[in-house]
């Protein structure tokens, strides 16, 4: 299965690396997936396959279905390092499973935290396609399967907090900009004042890795799916703006210091035998920023984002098509990233 959004071109590349859109869907007089038994997850999973499939054969889509019970620790380590699941997927996964439509853009997570939640992901800055995805599928599986909603409410959801619409739009940004000379912070509390919300790239919770940081929106009730996309791209662009602003007061600042650390960690990934996930993440960190501003002799965007999903400790021992110990798997890491580089 290869997920490979991340080699395509998009709008805003050099600061919004993704976007994707989610809608939290439940089944009809069915208890949310924590209340469910084990046998009781198997029979929502099955009722969302059958309606999955239907709707791939009416799109012409080849389904593919993937039961993260019956995968191996490495496996679904690394859907994760490529989040196309969320890391609390990797606990207990007995009735979970992902459906993944034609391209491997789009999709099913189900039994996480609701029965359903369908998403779209595409690279840049791009809501208005993701967004036309999940509307249609979700349309599609409503036809089929009767979801729980209130007049009142709008769709009714495990965390009351995605009630109403149940969409979540985001975007994954790099902002080393932004972080670096010190403006982030009050971003971020301006952001949470207004319904939105900047995380780390793993979501609620996490923190800022590799400059890279989460872009969502934090309402859902009483709230329009079409207001929460113009919101969400307006708030990107003028983020991405910000930042690019940012970047050059950075680089202005000390102009050779920069080029010389961007210079010595690329020479560095080039000929290092070992690599830990931290030092090859702050280092791809660096080479993008280098792309961004356009310094000669820069990795494309797609190399970079490449990397990024293939140098976890998942994704590294999956490519090896072993489990590895973590001198191997720096050893490793370090291969693979000098040959990427190299070509």
């Amino acid at each position: 299965m290869s997920v490979s959004w991340y080699l395509e071109d998009g709008p805003s590349e050099d600061v919004v690396i993704s976007t994707r859109v989610r809608l939290a869907r439940n089944i009809d007089n069915t208890p949310f997936p924590w209340r469910l038994t084990p046998e009781e997850k198997d029979q929502v999973r099955e009722r969302v396959e059958i309606a999955f499939r239907e709707v791939c054969d009416a799109q012409v889509e080849k389904p593919l279905v993937v039961d993260l019970a019956e995968m191996d620790d490495i496996a679904v380590t690394a859907l994760a390092d490529k989040r196309v699941i969320s890391r609390n997927m990797l606990r207990k996964r007995e009735g979970e499973a992902l459906f993944l439509f034609g391209d491997e853009s789009a999709g099913i997570l189900v039994n996480e935290e609701d029965h359903l939640r369908i998403f779209a992901i595409g690279a840049g800055l791009c809501f208005e396609k993701t967004a036309y995805d999940v509307s249609k599928n979700a349309a599609a599986l409503e036809e089929r399967i009767p979801m729980a909603k209130s007049e009142r409410l709008g769709y009714l959801t495990s965390c009351p907090t995605n009630t109403g619409t149940g969409m979540r739009a985001s975007c994954m940004l790099h902002i080393p900009g932004l972080i670096r000379t010190g403006i982030v912070g009050d971003l971020s509390r301006k952001l949470a004042r207004a319904g939105f919300a900047l995380r780390g790239a793993d979501g609620e919770g996490s923190e800022p890795s590799a400059d890279m940081v989460q872009l969502s929106n934090q309402v859902t009730l009483g709230v329009s799916e079409e207001k929460t996309l113009l919101d969400m791209t307006r708030l990107a662009e003028n983020v991405a703006s910000e930042e690019r602003k940012a970047r050059r007061k950075l680089y202005d600042r000390d102009r050779v210091g920069l080029e010389d650390k961007i210079g010595r960690v690329k020479g560095k990934m080039l000929f290092a035998r070992r690599m830990s996930t931290e030092e090859a993440m702050k280092g791809l960190s660096l080479l993008r920023l280098g792309r961004e501003l356009e310094l000669p002799d820069m990795p494309e965007y797609r190399t970079i984002q490449s990397l990024f999903a293939s140098v976890g400790a998942g994704a590294i021992q999956q490519q090896m098509g072993r489990p590895l110990d973590g001198w191997e798997r720096d050893e490793a890491r370090a291969d693979i990233i000098r040959k990427c580089l190299s070509q």
